[in-house]
């Protein structure tokens, strides 16, 4: 992380790139222009664990991060409870249209095409913080009804969305929403009903089609679920989401040749560390553990909340008898999240029928300092200990 760190509690910007030269240019800007608490870091995962701490008030992101990406992190931010307001301003030197149109089917709330001028970043910063003072009293609700999806207040969520198309029956965001909350609620007929008007209005939204998919796996309609993957898919092909999905399906599927081709198309493309749990994932759902360490074994630097994963892994490694593996996938696991309490149980007795008695004995120590009443770690402890004698 940059030495501009935030001085109060909130945070005016968080800016995210890899470039320091164009993090440092941006910096100067804003603090011509008045702001003082403003944050820099170099990939999305640093930006995660930020947003997680305190309070920002804008981000201004790079599309290709480290790790995690600029819509990754965009996504994250529109998916996470206390987030999914938060102004996004995506910079990046792709002027493909299919580039801005995913970023806008995501939610972003500008896209600013590098080379920029420090004129240029402020105006987009203006536009968007102008559009959001001046919303309409519909798109307030609409947001509204967006937080009560993510917080699972679906039926209020469908009251708020259903008071907007009442005033504005052209509401596509409305539409979305109520899309969105009966497919939670797990009523496809009328998920359906209101996803067929969004795409009505928004027909080349792969975000809709790709629900309307799910939306047929939920009822069984199997056969229309892949075609509207596919559909999606072709729509947009830079979502490496929809893609993963897509291979997935073929695995299902046993499609065998198709998957591979998916999946081995993402691997080409730089895949990020959640592109290759995703896939990891998807083998380990098919017990596939050798499939699945070509994808889990080339992450780099995994989010904690993806550490369930890789004790999947670990546990059937273990059945297989990689017994040394296995430990080095716990280890990893607790690497993420260094107090679970499973996790070191686990490695401990790996280390035991491996016979590596002073790692037990180590781990052991470590974990009763933190939580001294712990029994498991009490009785590896004596384990360890008296396999020494």
């Amino acid at each position: 992380m940059n030495d501009n760190q935030p001085q109060s509690e909130g945070i005016d910007f968080l800016l995210v790139g890899v470039n320091q030269e164009t993090l440092d240019r941006d910096v100067a800007v804003l603090q011509q222009a008045g702001h003082t608490d403003i944050c820099t870091v170099h990939s999305g995962v640093e930006a995660r664990n930020v947003l997680k701490r305190g309070q920002v008030h804008f981000v201004i992101t790079e599309m290709n991060l480290p790790a995690m990406n600029g819509l990754e992190l965009l996504r994250l931010i529109r998916r996470t409870p206390g987030l999914s307001d938060l102004p996004v301003l995506m910079t990046s030197d792709s002027r493909n249209k299919e580039v801005v149109l995913y970023a806008v089917d995501e939610m972003v709330d500008g896209y600013l095409a590098t080379p920029y001028t420090g004129d240029d970043l402020l105006k987009a910063i203006h536009g968007i913080v102008a559009r959001r003072k001046n919303a309409s009293l519909h798109q307030q609700m609409v947001r509204k009804a967006r937080r009560l999806v993510l917080a699972k207040n679906y039926d209020k969520a469908i009251t708020i969305s259903k008071e907007v198309l009442a005033r504005d029956m052209n509401n596509s965001d409305a539409l979305f929403v109520l899309s969105e909350a009966y497919f939670h609620l797990q009523q496809p007929d009328r998920s359906r009903q209101f996803l067929e008007m969004y795409l009505g209005k928004q027909p080349s939204s792969s975000k809709g089609t790709h629900l309307l998919s799910k939306v047929c796996r939920l009822d069984g309609s199997h056969g229309d679920a892949f075609t509207l993957l596919l559909k999606a898919h072709k729509e947009n092909p830079l979502n490496i989401d929809l893609a993963i999905d897509l291979g997935k399906f073929y695995l299902d599927m046993e499609m065998e040749e198709n998957a591979q081709q998916i999946f081995n198309q993402i691997l080409a493309s730089e895949p990020t560390d959640l592109n290759l749990i995703k896939i990891g994932k998807a083998f380990l759902k098919k017990n596939r553990v050798t499939d699945a360490a070509l994808y889990l074994q080339k992450t780099v630097d995994p989010l904690p909340e993806t550490a369930f994963v890789f004790a999947q892994f670990a546990e059937m490694l273990q059945k297989k008898g990689n017994l040394a593996e296995s430990a080095v996938q716990y280890e990893k696991c607790l690497q993420l999240v260094p107090d679970h309490p499973e996790y070191l149980f686990r490695l401990g007795e790996l280390y035991l029928v491996l016979g590596e008695l002073d790692k037990a004995r180590l781990l052991c120590l470590e974990w009763l300092k933190r939580q001294p009443e712990a029994e498991e770690a009490k009785k590896l402890f004596a384990l360890a200990f008296h396999g020494q004698q």
